[in-house]
């Protein structure tokens, strides 16, 4: 009586009690190919943005004081005015979807928001102008 019930566990399990008797073959995985998109990132226009230095400033404390300090990475620094006067020379919406989106330039590499993944595009933009405040020097 055990051997059947043995027998009846096995079955009802996926297992058997006779391997000859339920061998199946298997067919080997199909590929699955996942299309991947990239995202594309889409330009901003500055003139949707007003200002904001001191929220700029707290940006640039937090985050792109560590390139824009000292000149790291060839990232202008916030005193040469020389340098942010031909960034500032591109227009406020080239420079402010560099600052957002990323760019290389002769000078190094400008990352994706700075690299602060969780500011938002106002605090960018107020970022961009704050330093440039800093330089004296003005976008149009």
């Amino acid at each position: 009586m055990v051997t059947v019930f043995a027998g009846f566990v096995m079955t009802s399990c996926g297992g058997s009690s006779n391997k000859a008797t339920t061998e199946t073959k298997q067919e080997a995985p199909k590929e699955v190919k996942k299309e991947v998109k990239k995202e594309t990132k889409k330009d901003v226009s500055a003139a949707d943005f007003t200002v904001n230095l001191e929220n700029g400033n707290k940006v640039y404390q937090k985050t792109c004081i560590a390139c824009h300090m000292t000149g790291v990475a060839g990232a202008a620094k916030l005193t040469d005015k020389e340098r942010w006067t031909a960034t500032a020379s591109q227009g406020e919406d080239v420079v402010f979807n560099h600052a957002l989106h990323g760019f290389q330039g002769k000078h190094g590499v400008m990352p994706e928001k700075g690299t602060c993944t969780d500011c938002s595009e106002q605090d960018i933009y107020d970022a961009f102008h704050y330093m440039l405040d800093k330089a004296g020097v003005e976008i149009k």
